[in-house]
Order: structure tokens, then C-alpha cells, then sequence
């Protein structure tokens, strides 16, 4: 059998003292530096509302004529039943103009750290870059964000999202068989 060590505080109250942050890579200094301190500030209840400008002025939400892109994507804005009790979900549908289907579909989270994005500012690249060439439909979840919503409120307003769009998959022209959940950041982690 082995010892067990106990640790002491400099205090002396057997509490360890905290380590001190470790030093980031000297060659991501440069990167870091091009952040610039607000990126690196913490994210408190008193800076919350000015994060949120900041990230709706960076990432601003296009309108559905922005997606359509000239006519190369269909979009449309799907209001369907929330979870037990909550409110309706948004879902952004969208897919290549003039293919027939049923398409494979993306079901996409976005990120923000659960408290800023939304469903239509992640779609140009998603549809350039994914749906445009892979021949495929996407749709996009407009999820309660924190702190108004609790968890696990966005969770479920994906999730009932996801439910509607499979079980209406003829509608939206969709294979059922094949749909891809997906998401970045935050959104990564509702679809996990």
C-alpha cells in the first residue's frame, strides 16, 4: 500500500495553493497579440451585453435573401413546436437551388459560447462551402441562449428541432436515413 501525502496551503489551512497559469507557447504570442485583450477578457455577467454587441457586430445575421444568394440556395425560416413546455423553435432550412431529393441533411448548432450567435450567420459558409458541393441540405437551430435560458433549455430546443425536421423529412425533402449533426464551439457541444 502506497502513502498518502498531505498537501499544505502557505496559509496552513491544508488547502493547496493554487498553481499559477502556465505560460502560453512563445510562438502563439503573435497570434495572441492580434487578438487583442478583449478576446482574452473573461466573460462575466457584467460584460455580457457588451460581448453580445461585439459578437452580433462580427458575425452579423444576413437575411434570408443574403442566403439565397442570387438564387443559388433556397431558404426558408421554419417556426415548429419547442419542447414540452417551452417555446416554439426557429429552424433556417436551406439547400442548393434546383436539386431534387431527398438530400442528405447537416443539422446545424452554432456557437457562441451559449450566450451569443445565431442560427442564420453561420450559413454562407456552411453553404458555399459544404452544402453547394457536397449536394446536401442544411438546417440551421435557433436555441434559447444563456443566461435567460437554463440548461438543458437549449438542448431541448435542438433536439425538438431535429424531431420535427426527421419526422417532416418528406416535406423538406429530406433523407431521414442520412442526416449529419453537427456544430461549432458551443454548438459542438449540444450536438455531442
Amino acid at each position: 500500500m502506497g502513502h498518502r501525502r498531505s498537501f499544505r496551503s502557505p496559509t496552513g489551512d491544508g488547502v493547496p495553493a493554487p498553481k499559477a497559469t502556465p505560460p502560453f507557447d512563445p510562438e502563439l504570442s503573435v497570434a495572441l497579440a492580434d487578438l487583442g485583450e478583449e478576446s482574452r477578457e473573461p466573460l462575466t455577467p457584467d460584460n455580457l451585453a457588451a460581448r453580445q454587441r461585439r459578437d452580433a457586430t462580427a458575425r452579423p445575421r444576413p437575411t434570408a435573401e443574403d442566403l439565397r444568394a442570387d438564387g443559388r440556395f433556397e431558404v426558408a425560416e421554419l417556426r415548429v413546436p419547442g419542447p414540452p413546455g417551452g417555446p416554439e423553435v426557429t429552424l433556417v432550412s436551406a439547400r442548393p437551388s434546383g436539386l431534387v431529393g431527398p438530400l442528405p441533411l447537416l443539422y446545424y448548432m452554432h456557437g457562441g459560447a451559449m450566450v451569443m450567435g445565431n442560427a442564420w450567420s453561420v450559413l454562407p459558409r456552411i453553404l458555399r462551402e459544404w452544402a453547394l458541393p457536397l449536394d446536401m441540405a442544411v438546417i440551421s437551430v435557433e436555441y434559447r441562449l444563456a443566461p435567460g435560458a437554463q440548461y438543458p433549455e437549449p438542448l431541448e430546443d435542438c433536439y425538438a428541432g431535429l424531431v420535427w425536421a426527421t419526422a417532416h423529412a418528406t416535406e423538406l425533402d429530406i433523407d431521414p436515413d442520412r442526416v449529419i449533426i453537427g456544430g461549432k464551439s458551443a454548438g459542438g457541444g449540444l450536438a455531442a
